[in-house]
Order: C-alpha cells, then sequence, then structure tokens
C-alpha cells in the first residue's frame, strides 16, 4: 500500500550542490573586481611607460589584459551555459588557476614599477596591492583555492620588492606586508568556513523538508488507499447484509405465530448488531467526506437530556445503574440532532464501561460557555490511553476485540462531530474511579416556543398499497430480497439488474398499462454504469420525473458526496425493512404533491 521510504540523500550530493553555489558566486561577484583591476593595471602601465619609457611595462601590460581577457572570456562561458550542464569542479579549479596566473603577474609590478627615490608613489603602490588584495578577499571568500590563489602570489611579490631594497623602511614595509597577508587570509578561510556550513545548514534542512513532503505523501495515499480499502470491502460486505437483513425480516413476519418465529427473531437480533457496527462506520465516513453540515440553532440542554432518557433509561434501569440528569435551565448553540448523537454516544460509552454507580450528565455555565458534563463511576482510562482514545477502532482494555462491547468509534464520531460543530472536548479519568468527559458550547437565549407536532413513526404505514416499484441492482440477492419485503407490503416488485433490463421493464410495464411507479436503484452497478446516470435516462424515457430513492453501500467519501449532491433520498445498506417501506411512502407522497 506504500512505497519505499527515499534514502536521505547522501553527503556527496550536498557537497555537490555547495560546490556549485560557491563557484557560481564567485563567478558573479567577479565583474566587479575584474573591472577595478583592468583600471588600476592600465594605470601602473600607462603611468610608468609615459615616464619611462621601458619597454617592459609594454611586456607586463600584454601579460596582465591577456589573462584578464581569458578570464572575461571563461567566465562568461560558464554563466552562459545551463545550470544542469555546468561542471563546477571543473569551472572551480580554472579560476583558480586563472587567478593563480593574473595574481603572479601582479607580483611582478613592484619589481617593474617601484621608484627607487619616492617614498611617496611607493606608499600608493602598497596601498593599491593592498586594497585589491583586501577587495579580493570578500569576493573569493566561497572558493578555497582561489581564496588563495590570489592574495598569496601579489603579497608575496610586494613583500620580496620591499625587502630586496634593503633599506630599513622598505624592511618594515615588507614585513608588514607579511603580517597584512597573514590576517586578511586567515579571515577569508573564516569567511569561507562560515559560508560553506551556512550553505551545509541550509541544503540539508532542504533536503529534510524534500523527505518530510515525501513521508507526507506517502501517508496521504497510505490514508487514501485505506478509504478506497474499507469503502471496497465496506461495500462488498453491505450486499450480502443488506439481502440478509431484508430476507430475515420477510422470514420473521411470515413464521409469526409458528414455533420457528423464534429462531428468526434471534437471526434479526445478529443482524440489527451487523447493521449497528456497518452503521457507525458509515457515519464516520460520511463526516470525512464532509456530505454532513451542522446547522446552528438554540439546543435547550433540558430537552437534550429528555430524548437521552428516553434512549437510554430503559438500559441503565436494566443494568442496575442511576443515570441522572441535571440540564438546567441553559441553552446552547449547536446542531439538536448532532448534539443529541454526540451526547448519546457518551453517555452510551459511559454506561458500557460502568458496572456499579452511574451516570451523570449536568451543565452549568462559565461566562459565555455552557460546560456540559459526563460524569461515571466505571473503569476509568488510564493516562497513557488517553491520547487515543478519539482514534477509529481503538478500546481500552478491549485487546480480544469482544464485539459485544463495540466496535471502538463511538469516541471517533464524537471527536468529529465536535469539530464539525467547532466545540471543544476534554477527558480526565483516574484509574478505578472514574471518567469526566467535558464538553464546552456556546451559550444563546432560548428560542421562541412553537407548535408540537406529534411525528409518526417511519415506515409503519407504507400508504401506497399496488405500488409497480423497480427495484435496479446488480445483484440478485438485493433484487430478491428486496421485491420479497415489498411484496409482502402489497407493492408489486418488478427487478432489473442494469440499464438494458431496466429501460425493456419500464417499457413492459407501459405496454401492461401498469407502468412503473417509482424507482428504487443502487448506486454502483455493474461495469461502469451509475445509479445516477440511469435514474436520469429512464425519467427521459418515462417522459416524467419518476419518484426515485437511491441505495448505496458504498462509504468512500468522493461517492457519499456525490450522493448527498444529487438531491435525491438516498439510504446507506444495509436498510432495515421498515425503513425501506418508511422512505417508499415518503417519496412516493412528495412525488403525489
Amino acid at each position: 500500500m506504500t512505497g519505499a521510504v527515499p534514502a536521505p540523500p547522501l553527503p556527496d550530493d550536498i557537497d555537490a550542490r555547495i560546490l556549485r553555489e560557491q563557484v557560481d558566486s564567485m563567478m558573479r561577484t567577479s565583474w566587479s573586481g575584474a573591472i577595478a583591476a583592468f583600471v588600476v593595471g592600465l594605470g601602473f602601465w600607462s603611468i610608468s611607460w609615459a615616464q619611462t619609457g621601458d619597454r617592459g611595462a609594454l611586456l607586463w601590460a600584454a601579460l596582465l589584459h591577456s589573462c584578464q581577457l581569458w578570464r572575461y572570456l571563461g567566465c562568461r562561458r560558464y554563466l552562459r551555459t545551463p545550470a544542469a550542464a555546468r561542471d563546477a569542479h571543473a569551472a572551480g579549479n580554472w579560476y583558480a588557476r586563472a587567478l593563480l596566473l593574473n595574481a603572479s603577474i601582479w607580483g611582478l609590478a613592484p619589481w617593474l614599477f617601484f621608484p627607487e627615490d619616492s617614498p611617496l608613489v611607493t606608499a600608493l603602490m602598497m596601498l593599491v596591492l593592498l586594497g585589491m588584495t583586501t577587495g579580493s578577499i570578500a569576493s573569493l571568500a566561497p572558493h578555497r583555492r582561489a581564496l588563495l590563489s590570489f592574495p598569496i602570489p601579489v603579497m608575496l611579490g610586494l613583500s620580496s620588492a620591499m625587502l630586496w631594497q634593503g633599506g630599513a623602511l622598505e624592511l618594515f614595509m615588507g614585513v608588514s606586508a607579511l603580517v597584512y597577508l597573514y590576517v586578511n587570509l586567515d579571515f577569508g578561510l573564516q569567511q569561507h568556513r562560515l559560508l560553506t556550513e551556512a550553505l551545509r545548514s541550509r541544503y540539508e534542512k532542504e533536503a529534510l523538508a524534500r523527505q518530510l513532503e515525501e513521508q507526507i505523501e506517502i501517508a496521504r495515499r497510505a490514508s487514501a488507499e485505506r478509504i478506497r480499502f474499507f469503502a471496497s470491502a465496506s461495500h462488498d460486505l453491505r450486499q450480502p447484509l443488506h439481502s440478509l437483513g431484508l430476507f430475515g425480516t420477510a422470514l420473521e413476519r411470515r413464521l409469526a405465530g409458528h414455533p420457528a418465529h423464534a429462531l428468526a427473531g434471534n437471526l434479526m437480533q445478529c443482524v440489527n448488531a451487523l447493521e449497528l457496527s456497518f452503521n457507525e462506520m458509515l457515519e464516520v465516513s460520511r463526516l470525512d467526506a464532509g456530505v454532513i453540515v451542522a446547522r446552528r440553532e438554540p439546543v435547550s440542554v433540558a430537552a437534550l437530556c429528555r430524548a437521552l432518557d428516553a434512549s437510554f433509561g430503559p438500559q441503565a434501569e436494566a443494568r442496575g445503574l442511576m443515570l441522572r440528569f441535571r440540564p438546567g435551565a441553559h441553552w446552547i448553540s449547536a446542531d439538536p440532532a448532532l448534539m443529541e448523537r454526540l451526547l448519546g454516544n457518551l453517555v452510551h460509552n459511559a454506561l458500557k464501561f460502568t458496572a456499579n454507580g452511574g451516570v451523570l450528565l449536568a451543565a452549568r455555565k462559565r461566562g459565555e460557555q455552557v460546560l456540559i458534563e459526563v460524569w461515571d463511576t466505571g473503569s476509568g482510562i488510564p493516562a497513557a490511553e488517553l491520547p487515543r482514545i478519539f482514534d477509529e477502532f481503538y478500546q481500552v482494555g478491549n485487546p480480544e476485540r469482544d464485539r459485544a462491547r463495540g466496535l471502538g468509534m463511538g469516541l471517533a464520531i464524537v471527536r468529529r462531530l465536535a469539530d464539525l460543530m467547532g466545540l471543544q472536548v476534554d477527558v480526565r479519568s483516574r484509574p478505578g474511579r472514574g471518567t469526566l468527559f467535558r464538553l464546552q458550547a456556546l451559550a444563546c437565549a432560548p428560542a421562541a416556543a412553537q407548535p408540537r407536532v406529534e411525528a409518526r413513526p417511519a415506515g409503519h404505514d407504507t400508504g401506497h398499497p399496488g405500488l409497480c416499484v423497480m427495484v435496479i441492482d446488480d445483484e440478485p440477492q438485493v433484487r430478491a430480497s428486496t421485491a420479497a419485503v415489498l411484496e409482502q407490503a402489497g407493492m408489486l416488485a418488478v427487478t432489473a439488474d442494469g440499464a438494458q433490463q431496466a429501460h425493456a421493464v419500464l417499457q413492459t410495464q407501459a405496454d401492461r398499462a401498469q407502468p412503473v411507479d417509482i424507482l428504487v436503484c443502487d448506486f454502483r452497478l455493474r461495469g461502469e454504469e451509475d445509479g445516477l446516470a440511469l435514474i436520469a435516462s429512464l425519467r427521459a424515457a418515462a417522459g416524467r420525473p419518476l419518484p426515485a430513492l437511491l441505495i448505496t453501500g458504498d462509504t468512500a467519501p468522493d461517492r457519499v458526496q456525490r450522493a448527498r449532491a444529487s438531491g435525491l433520498p438516498v439510504l446507506y445498506k444495509p436498510v432495515p425493512a421498515e425503513a425501506l417501506l418508511g422512505a417508499l411512502n415518503a417519496v412516493f407522497s412528495e412525488g403525489d404533491r
């Protein structure tokens, strides 16, 4: 599922990049120094030739300017070469040799141009040569060999010429030139080391950043592959489970009053447990896909507690546990359905891990926040386990994966729901004493009173017997089980395995004067067929907006988003028979209006 971890870059690679940067920098900064050297050299030989008429000055000038032209052409050729084709090692060595030759020519200047009877001109020449040496240190510091190639010949030529003259002043100036050379070289080598280490640190950080990006990409691909794997596995497992649930319901109803009815009831209990597990995984997928949108409105904490008491009170009573609520008169800004689901998961989790005592849900106000706390007297959570309790499939103290204790998805859903609504969830626990989950929600003013409307349980009244329902699914068991449930409810069920057969059935039913009233279509059909496109084509063929219900076992985030964006009612496999009949009733009733 994951690619091989790339090896870190070899030192040689970094060294090569450092050398390239050093040579490039030296080549780019050589222009200003070359111009200054040309002007100074021109002044040297012009003044000397004008004063003495010595043709040796012209020979020195020819050597100097030829060397400068050679350096200019070489630098220009290097800088015009594409970066990928540059040979930094060869270019650096060439430039060092060119500098050595150029410096040797400058080292001859004190021997050729020093006047014997003009200390002022001698001092001026020394100042010029010392200035050139100092200036070269800054421009040549990136490249060690070049750094040594220029100052040493120049200063040795100057110092030797001064010492050769033998006077006290000349001896002092010659020794001073050597000291000056040492100080400048020491400074230049320190600069070279600092620049090199700075480049090395930079390239090592870049290499680490690239490795981090590669690791992030590997993790991203692994996560995407994991999602695709679980979505595919979930789809393949949901298909037979969906059929099993529908067949089981049909069998349980048919065996009503028969001695074997208890067996059918046990079968349905197992099916319901499996459906609960799959629905938890589906909810995580839907939250990850971003298809669940939280809406904010004033929510009464007391109303939430009444709903939770109705859901979990009997369970707590059956286990001899106390389930208490102290909601106060607080109102919070949240999504009521998502908030009930979040708190329900916390209460369910607390009851599951509490053997004695009970669970308390209490609310209190702190500033602009309402703190909703779920306390239990259960087994508690070790401190080392706390960072992982919101991970998927993680359960404290259940290494054997006892299915009776759930899948470990409840708190993962809590974290996602809290993030979706922008709420903060904290947890504190003491092993053997119990656990506290604290939720921070924004307080708000109470909502205006609304008239109460009694809701009818979905699925208990289809209200439309005799409907002709086309069931489209590429799985024969799904078609058969769905048809069995529909026929038990008094409907006419016709089936198709894909687009071609669906169009044929649509035409056949129209010819029989018993047209299809509603479509029940799987999202992903055989091959490249798509349930959304098929529904659109069947509506076009029928010449009317046929009511349609989309059923899918896909939990991949992109498919969940597509299903939600279609605007069609969507059910996620496995679908209980009552939920299917209730959805059909709602869809057809909406179509009638």
